[in-house]
């Protein structure tokens, strides 16, 4: 396939959606780039075949093909190649929800990112390309579908296949069934880090690495999530009632956490269900 590239004339209400593609195209063999300012736009640069090296934010990453560059915008970077032909497929995108929807893939910053269902991505990237060359009067629209589907595939990609996720909730699965057993009264840390037999600290630890957050906090996430269901079952009993049977030891201390996790209150949830 030759060289091809294409960029999008976005009308107002496409760059109004929470992502939308400006560009894709395909490089036989991409040439050296090196930008000081970086790029004004988010970019997926997916490797084919060769391989090629990506330097940003002080990191030196090899790109060996099933792997793609993810870079922010406006960030300095230079790639290049090391194995010629260096076959590059990308894409260029904006969009509100970018910032949120990386990390759903692991994505916290630019970098190189390997893939197991390559062939899905590409389809999306040739299809992508395909549209921004046709001329056709909603492409722009069309395109901005497919670059939602391809962070739902980059999404499901990296999380199906993530090794070291998948260890680190193996190794805290233990913690997660005892929660589940007991999360109706007060489990004391040194009681979570037993089921594993490690230490308090080191139990923190594996949590703030696994789950980016205490385990006192996913417990008690686990509580106001059993507490939707009493609240809607049980219409007569008590907002403190509810808390107590989930294990918190005061109503004011439920509410505030079921406000911070679901943005009202347990009463407005239930007004919310048709519960009165």
């Amino acid at each position: 396939m030759a060289n091809k590239l294409g960029f999008l004339m976005q009308t107002d209400s496409v760059t109004k959606l929470p992502v939308y593609m400006t560009g894709a195209g395909h490089w036989d063999h991409q040439d050296p780039i090196y930008r000081p300012e970086g790029y004004p736009q988010y970019q997926w640069l997916h490797c084919v075949s060769g391989e090629g090296e990506l330097k940003v934010n002080g990191h030196a990453y090899r790109v060996k093909p099933g792997s793609g560059m993810f870079l922010y915008p406006d960030e300095d970077h230079a790639y290049y190649s090391v194995e010629k032909p260096w076959e590059v497929y990308w894409i260029t995108f904006m969009g509100s929800e970018v910032e949120a929807l990386a990390p759903l893939a692991g994505i916290h910053a630019s970098g190189v990112y390997a893939l197991h269902s390559q062939e899905l991505i590409l389809n999306h990237m040739k299809n992508a390309l395909s549209l921004t060359l046709s001329g056709q009067p909603f492409a722009g629209l069309e395109c901005s579908k497919l670059v939602y589907m391809f962070f739902m595939d980059l999404i499901n990609d990296r999380s199906m296949h993530a090794s070291s996720a998948d260890q680190g909730y193996l190794r805290l699965k233990p913690v997660f069934d005892y929660m589940e057993e007991h999360y109706n009264r007060d489990i004391p840390l040194h009681e979570l880090a037993q089921e594993l037999g490690v230490s308090v600290q080191h139990l923190c630890l594996l949590f703030r690495k696994m789950m980016n957050k205490r385990p006192m906090e996913y417990l008690n996430q686990l509580r106001i999530h059993k507490s939707k269901e009493r609240l809607l079952e049980c219409p007569d009993a008590r907002i403190g009632e509810i808390a107590n049977q989930v294990g918190f030891t005061t109503p004011g201390y439920f509410s505030t956490w079921f406000k911070r996790t679901e943005g009202m209150t347990p009463e407005a949830f239930r007004k919310l269900n048709g519960v009165r």
